[in-house]
């Protein structure tokens, strides 16, 4: 990490290199910001930095306090997310959207391999959505066996499927394989079939193929290149990138010993990506994409299962409707035009995937959300767990912290934050992060005010907390109570014993089978005296019941196991 100091005239520019991990790289810019002189301008630039800890954000707020010009120029969209969140003025400067190709259209697509690229084909195909483009295929092949492609295809796909005779022309909705024994070339319109010498001892050539295609398409084809041996379509794809295609390489984990072919393409370096069989097929099927305000269910549950594979986040069980709305929200936000692109964008932008989760993340609350429940929890719940010589609670989905600090509060009024230990999980790293600060925007503390007030709250709320203009931040006390982790209730099991958890507005945007699951590994989790607390829109009351808790309080959401339940 560096951190740099230029000075000219009246003003001062702070580069900040780095994330800003250790004490003494945020000493070192705490001491700049502090020493900051009024009569001068100051600029400061977070190049790697997607947050800041809570030392460096009051480092400067307290520049603004003393009425320092300070401008504040951001290169990753959650820092500036986390900051404008905090009523910080915020100059962002997006790099992938200066990067990203401004591209029509796509007009055709091209599929090209050998050995175990067969069953690829297949799938991709399988998984093409019926559109106003063309499609051609290059299977390496003796040319003495007879190619079943066709038939094959005719079984997966509403597309025509051809092996062309020569000067076909060339018709949308229509794919082309090329025969054996042929090269198979595109120009003008027209599918041209010759006998030439054998390329890389190969005919049909994908060079052959995919050279015809760059000149003819250009910018308007994305290729996809597959497992095989040998060089043929090495070449081929370095035609295709130099006329602006998008080129795509299968990763050589998904070939086994047949990715001699695509690991030689990959180090020639003329691609875009370089992916597995899901991400192949999302960005395959959102080429036909034909109104980029709609994402259909068949495009979404392959994109879904292409972000599973890719980056290990699975959002298959989640709600459909949440899911589209949200990512379409975040394709126009970033001024994607076309469905592809979007994608294109987030399976090669780290910064912009976790965007995505961000957005797909419900990260708005307030501190005493629903604050009869935590008036339950005072009153009836807490009292009884007092008698346990050590009190587990668990916030499951805990978002940017309102409530684990909540319940940090509570326990601090009712004596017991000694006997306590309070976990807070979200699945959203990013989240996490800003959980852990203790900010929260000033504009919400109205709110919260009144929602502690309402819970039965024994003091002012505002002895909890400092404010600004800008925010309002927590007693260390009060923060250092909750112990926050990353854990996802869709795919990672219990990790303890607790006498009380609390997952509110959270499976409202999951499928019931995944409801189902979450509500069995909280049974699981819980003990058997302990208490369940799910939130009043969640909907679950009667898969909770199938999951062996009753309410205990009716109306309230507040769930006990029955009889000791399946902890026994």
């Amino acid at each position: 990490m560096q951190i740099t100091l230029h000075s000219s005239d009246d003003r001062e520019r702070i580069s900040v290199l780095g994330r800003l991990d250790t004490e003494s790289e945020r000493a070192q810019l705490i001491y700049l910001l502090d020493r900051a002189d009024q009569q001068r301008h100051y600029q400061i630039d977070f190049y790697d930095a997607d947050t800041l800890p809570l030392d460096i954000i009051s480092a400067m707020s307290r520049c603004l306090d003393r009425a320092i010009s300070l401008h504040i120029i951001t290169y990753h969209y959650l820092l500036t997310h986390q900051l404008m969140r905090l009523n910080f003025s915020v100059q962002p400067v997006n790099v992938a959207t200066k990067v990203k190709a401004d591209r029509g259209r796509f007009h055709a697509v091209a599929l090209a391999g050998s050995t175990n690229s067969l069953d690829k084909i297949l799938q991709i195909i399988e998984d093409l959505p019926s559109g106003h483009i063309s499609v051609f295929i290059a299977q390496h092949i003796l040319e003495n066996q007879v190619n079943l492609l066709d038939r094959l295809l005719k079984a997966r796909t509403d597309y025509k499927v051809v092996m062309p005779q020569n000067l076909v022309p060339v018709e949308a909705g229509t794919i082309y394989i090329a025969p054996p024994g042929h090269h198979m070339k595109v120009s003008n319109g027209l599918v041209y079939l010759t006998r030439d010498r054998s390329i890389q001892y190969a005919r049909p050539s994908i060079d052959v193929l995919f050279e015809s295609l760059a000149s003819e398409y250009r910018e308007q084809i994305m290729a996809v290149l597959l497992c095989g041996f040998g060089r043929d379509g090495v070449q081929g794809c370095q035609a295709l990138k130099d006329a602006g295609a998008c080129v795509i390489i299968e990763h050589g984990d998904d070939c086994g010993s047949a990715s001699i072919l695509p690991n030689a393409a990959i180090e020639a370096g003329k691609f875009d990506h370089v992916a597995k069989l899901p991400v192949i097929s999302s960005l395959t099927s959102a080429t036909v994409a034909t109104d980029d305000n709609v994402l259909s269910e068949h495009q979404l549950s392959l994109f879904v299962a292409a972000l599973f594979d890719h980056y290990g986040y699975d959002f298959r069980g989640y709600q459909t409707d949440s899911l589209r709305r949200r990512s379409l929200n975040l394709m126009q936000k970033f001024g994607y035009t076309t469905l592809v692109e979007f994608q294109r964008a987030i399976f090669s932008d780290l910064a912009l995937f976790n965007r995505l989760i961000a957005e797909i993340s419900v990260g708005v609350s307030h501190f005493f959300r629903h604050p009869e429940q935590f008036r339950i929890m005072r009153d009836k719940v807490l009292p009884y767990l007092e008698s346990f010589p050590v009190i587990k609670l668990w916030s499951a989905g805990c978002a940017t912290g309102e409530e684990p600090y909540s319940l940090a509060i509570l326990l601090d009024e009712l004596g017991l934050t000694k006997r306590c230990r309070l976990f807070a999980t979200d699945f959203n790293a990013y989240l996490i992060d800003i959980a852990k600060t203790g900010l929260f925007p000033i504009e919400s503390l109205e709110t919260s005010q009144s929602n502690y007030s309402n819970s039965g709250g024994m003091a002012d709320f505002d002895r909890y907390l400092d404010k600004n203009a800008r925010y309002f931040a927590l007693h260390e006390s009060l923060r250092n109570t909750a112990l926050f982790h990353r854990h996802s209730l869709v795919d990672e099991g219990i990790f303890n014993e607790f006498q009380l958890i609390i997952c509110r507005n959270v499976m409202i945007y999951f499928k019931p089978e995944l409801q189902s699951r979450i509500l069995e590994r909280f049974s699981r989790s819980l003990h058997r005296d302990g208490f369940l607390i799910l939130g009043p829109q969640d909907g679950v009351h009667h898969l909770a019941r199938a999951a062996g808790f009753i309410p205990y309080v009716t109306g309230s959401h507040v769930y006990r196991l029955n009889n000791g339940g399946r902890n026994g």
